[in-house]
């Protein structure tokens, strides 16, 4: 068995397809490259890419003519243009590949830089594209967002996989309209690089998926669950992970004393988890903020009452570990609490707000 679920970051670019009772083990959210021990969710050792801002403009040369055909070029340059895919992000994390599960909304960031073309360069709109399974490039509608000072941003609607589909890849852009002003062929419109989502249909989960799933498909309805084998997990049995959603390792969950009904708690712990993610905004900005309103909330304390023993606090105890302990124990009262400690009734109230889709 895992000796604990760790709350950290997933940041890694790995392959994109694939609390509790008293004895249970602590759960968490996980990251992608570096994993660090449990406790409140840092950026400290995450990598962002911040894209230079930059004019480009054409080189000089002393060669005869040279610098003439070199200007030429800058005035059929297209006046606006988007940096690579390694500078793109899915709702503020340096990764361009991720899972959501159907009816989840997401927020598409790409970098974009300036480019001369004689005059000062300007910042056209934008729109968002799409394309299912590799189809044809269509509008988003719904899609809304703008320029920045170094990222152009779109909030994407929340897309539902057809009925009878098990899941869909859709890859997203954005474009922008044709410029009105400046030399006519750097008028044109630009396309960026593509991220890429795999959008899972929970009605269509069988198995592991579906035993983990069903215990919060009226909290996290769209949540995605993805069957591990230690690769997200790692030492953990289970996680809450920004790119991969809520991750089981089944394997390690199966040797639980009680399976069923501990399994029960560790889903709803994760699911306590997304909660947090998605109520306070579904970004990493926002999730820095979750984490600091989190430590003003949720403390270590005991119970008062001399005749009710406090579960001891274990390794890795933290406040944002604690809320989503008295989230669960406020949706399943049987629940010990995986990270121990006293959830008094001003945290049972705060953490109550996580179920109406509310911040504490």
């Amino acid at each position: 068995m895992a000796t604990g679920r760790r709350l950290t970051v997933a940041l890694a670019a790995a392959a994109l397809f694939f609390s509790t009772l008293s004895v249970a083990l602590p759960a968490g959210a996980a990251p992608d490259s570096e994993r660090r021990p449990d406790g409140p969710a840092s950026t400290q050792g995450v990598p962002v890419l911040t894209p230079p801002l930059v004019d480009a403009r054409p080189l000089a040369s002393t060669a005869r003519g040279v610098g003439d055909v070199t200007s030429a070029r800058a005035l059929v340059r297209p006046r606006f243009a988007f940096w690579g895919q390694k500078y793109n992000r899915i709702d503020g994390f340096s990764f361009t590949t991720a899972h959501r599960g159907s009816g989840t909304a997401l927020r598409i960031d790409v970098a974009w830089k300036r480019q001369r073309s004689g005059i000062q360069p300007l910042k056209p709109k934008v729109f968002t594209q799409r394309r299912i399974d590799g189809g044809t490039w269509q509008k988003v509608s719904g899609a809304k967002g703008g320029i920045g000072r170094q990222y152009a941003t779109a909030k994407v609607p929340a897309y539902a996989v057809p009925a009878g589909v098990a899941a869909q890849t859709i890859d997203y852009r954005l474009k922008t309209k044709k410029l009105t002003r400046g030399p006519r062929r750097a008028r044109r419109s630009v396309k960026s690089d593509t991220v890429t989502v795999r959008y899972e249909n929970q009605a269509m989960y069988t198995g592991d998926a579906l035993r983990f799933y069903q215990p919060i498909a009226g909290l996290c309805p769209n949540a995605v669950v993805t069957i591990d084998q230690s690769n997200i997990t790692e030492a953990n049995d289970a996680v809450f992970d920004w790119r991969y959603g809520i991750s089981m390792d089944a394997a390690a969950l199966a040797l639980q004393n009680n399976p069923e009904e501990e399994n029960f708690a560790i889903a709803v712990h994760e699911c306590a988890h997304m909660k947090q993610f998605y109520n306070w905004g579904g970004t990493r900005q926002a999730w820095d903020r979750l984490v600091t309103r989190s430590g003003e909330v949720f403390v270590a304390d005991n119970n008062p009452d001399p005749n009710v023993v406090t579960p001891p606090m274990r390794p890795g105890w933290a406040p944002l570990e604690h809320a989503a302990d008295c989230a669960t124990l406020h949706h399943h009262p049987n629940n010990l609490r995986t990270y121990g400690g006293y959830c008094n009734p001003t945290e049972m109230a705060a953490a109550g707000l996580l179920w109406q889709n509310a911040k504490y």
